[in-house]
């Protein structure tokens, strides 16, 4: 099967797929970021896959994160294969928490993980040149900005939207501490507030160069620590000497998330080619050679059970804790209006509150908090409400 493939970057990807939801000029197969499924579905432009699905008995053969968003919640129609998986994890520097008489068991709560914080900041550390701040997390200007927050929100008990998918409970009690103790890094002085004007790739970055004794990314950070400068890597830095991985902190509740994103693979109605479009995307999705490989190649994970079992993952300290990682993500609602939320208002309402943090870290105190999240609720209430 001959393929084309046009590519594209994430910030013209969605004028792109709506463009091409509305017209009769498709692509054959389309990646479409998973949380993202909600709304190019509910456009009804989408090939529904339901019946490809049941007659290869293919729902058992994905792991449950990836089959969390293949459609329109609670539609019970399938409209995507997955394919790649995303998931975050805790990276540390073994070197500081030696210095600091800590082990990687210190952080796993959010208590513990406080107090190491704290302990850390008291320290004080210079390693090789390069003062060594707590945590490194971004604020305002990243494209990550809800997914950073999401995991601490969900862990405390907290949600976006409620269980009927009809109305936001951003501001609730639950949600509002959870995003409460993230800000807390920053109060208490873990966090550089010069952090909170990078982005998630300046973070990344500046782990590796040794600013940060802990951060948290996803599988394709690891593999730039693991591979060598001239494919790219950060090897040959002394934080790649030294470092290891852990699931995120278990919250309140005693529980760990993660964000679990991905991509997933989608024909359009108006496609020309079909079924040679169907046998390209359960290859890349379901062969294991082309799952491991495409997995090796950029650093996400799959989306094929089968191919966790792999050595490559199975006996690797640190892929086997992003293999492990999958079992504590979670996905957001895959609702019509989500990908706007997204897109266009978490960014701007989440903009405005970092802003405030900036401004006055000490200052900006869980009331304020609450009030500007019941803004972002009211607005989110809006959209879904809007016919």
């Amino acid at each position: 099967i001959k393929i084309d493939i046009t590519s594209l970057d994430w910030g013209s990807a969605w004028s792109k797929l709506t463009t091409a939801a509305t017209s009769s000029d498709v692509p054959d197969l389309v990646q479409i970021g998973s949380t993202w499924l909600g709304a190019i579905s509910s456009m009804g432009a989408l090939e529904e896959l339901s019946d490809r699905f049941a007659s290869e008995n293919l729902k058992s053969k994905f792991i449950p994160l990836a089959m969390s968003n293949i459609g329109v919640a609670k539609s019970g129609k399938i409209y995507s294969l997955p394919w790649i998986v995303d998931v975050r994890a805790m990276f540390y520097r073994t070197d500081v928490l030696a210095q600091c008489k800590l082990t990687p068991k210190d952080l796993s709560t959010w208590k513990s993980l406080d107090l190491a914080l704290a302990k850390i900041k008291k320290a004080n550390l210079v390693i090789n040149g390069k003062k060594v701040a707590p945590l490194g997390i971004t604020g305002k200007n990243d494209w990550n900005i809800i997914h950073n927050v999401a995991p601490w929100i969900w862990m405390n008990g907290g949600s976006f939207v409620d269980k009927d998918l009809t109305k936001s409970v951003i501001a609730s009690d639950a949600a509002v501490n959870g995003f409460n103790y993230y800000i807390d890094f920053v109060r208490k002085g873990y966090v550089p507030i010069s952090c909170l004007e990078q982005n998630s790739a300046q973070i990344s970055s500046g782990f590796n160069n040794g600013l940060y004794a802990i951060y948290f990314d996803g599988p394709y950070a690891l593999r730039t620590l693991t591979l060598p400068p001239e494919r790219g890597g950060s090897s040959n830095l002394p934080v790649a000497k030294n470092f290891g991985l852990s699931i995120y902190p278990k919250g309140p509740l005693g529980k760990s998330f993660t964000y679990g994103g991905g991509s997933n693979l989608a024909m359009f109605k108006a496609s020309r080619n079909k079924d040679a479009a169907w046998k390209v995307a359960t290859y890349l999705a379901l062969n294991k050679d082309a799952q491991l490989a495409y997995s090796q190649l950029t650093g996400f994970l799959p989306s094929s059970k089968a191919v966790f079992n792999e050595p490559y993952f199975r006996n690797d300290p640190y892929r086997k804790v992003f293999a492990d990682s999958v079992n504590y993500g979670q996905n957001y609602p895959a609702i019509e209006r989500w990908a706007q939320l997204e897109t266009v208002v978490f960014p701007r309402r989440l903009g405005i509150l970092w802003n405030k943090i900036v401004e006055n870290p000490i200052g900006f105190k869980k009331e304020q908090l609450k009030a500007e999240l019941k803004l972002l609720q009211d607005e989110i209430n809006t959209l879904l409400q809007a016919k």
